[in-house]
Formats: C-alpha cells, structure tokens, sequence
C-alpha cells in the first residue's frame, strides 16, 4: 500500500469534476481524492443524476470533467450518450471512463479509459490535464 502525501489546495477552484460510480466506496474514494486536490466535486450514482444535474442546474462550469463509472449497465446510459454528443453544453466537457470490465458500451470519441483498478493518482493526472485543457480552450 503506498501513502499519498498531500499539500494544502492552492487558493480557489482549479475546475469542477462531476463523479458518476455506482459504486458507494468508490465513488466516495475518488471524490474525496478530487476535493483533497482543490477541485469542486459532486457525486452521482447513475447516469440519471448526471441528466438531472444538467436539466436542473443550467449552466455548468467550463472546466468540467465527467468521471464515469462503467461496470454495470445503466438504463439511461443511452440517453446520456446522446446528450455528451448532442447537449451544447455536455458535448464540451472531458470525459473520463473508469472501465471495469468491456461490456459492450460505447463512448463518446473523446473519452479517455481507466482501466480498474486503477491508481488514483493516474485518475487525479488525467482530470489535471483536462481541466488545464479546457482552461486555455476559448470561451
């Protein structure tokens, strides 16, 4: 097991990480890792929270990042697939897939796979990178 050393947050958000696992202990492992980074964070179980927090929510940051979780079928998946390509605002957002196992899904082309398991620091890495991609991207 290896010890990871944190510092303080630097002052302010860095971008906003919208965390979907279905999974409670991890999904609870990886945003407390994101918060721990000084990232705005928020949890969902399912893909249904994800389209709830776009309907209810309106805008959403430009630096955002959707972790999703991908080990077990969700029924609405197919309604959020077509919104992270078609919603104006979700089809601008980095995805990351956190991939148990291939079970068939596709994903939008820009999506990045995490294999589990899967190192936190590789995941904290690739939402680092997506959040300072988005920052330099025009508004």
């Amino acid at each position: 097991m290896r010890t990871i050393k944190k510092s303080r947050p630097s002052p302010g958000p860095q971008g906003f990480g919208l965390v979907m696992e279905s999974d409670v202990d991890l999904r609870a492992v990886i945003c407390s890792a994101l918060l721990l980074d000084g990232y705005r964070v928020e949890c969902v179980s399912n893909c249904a929270g994800v389209l709830a927090r776009r309907k209810n929510v309106g805008a959403l940051p430009d630096e955002l990042v959707l972790a999703l979780g991908a080990g077990e079928l969700d029924p609405d998946w197919g309604a959020l697939k077509l919104a992270l390509d078609e919603d104006a605002v979700l089809m601008r957002v980095a995805v990351i897939v956190l991939l148990t196992i291939r079970n068939g899904l596709t994903f939008p082309a820009r999506a990045r796979i995490l294999q589990k398991p899967f190192a936190i620091e590789e995941l904290l890495a690739l939402v680092a990178s997506d959040v300072a991609a988005a920052q330099r991207r025009p508004v």
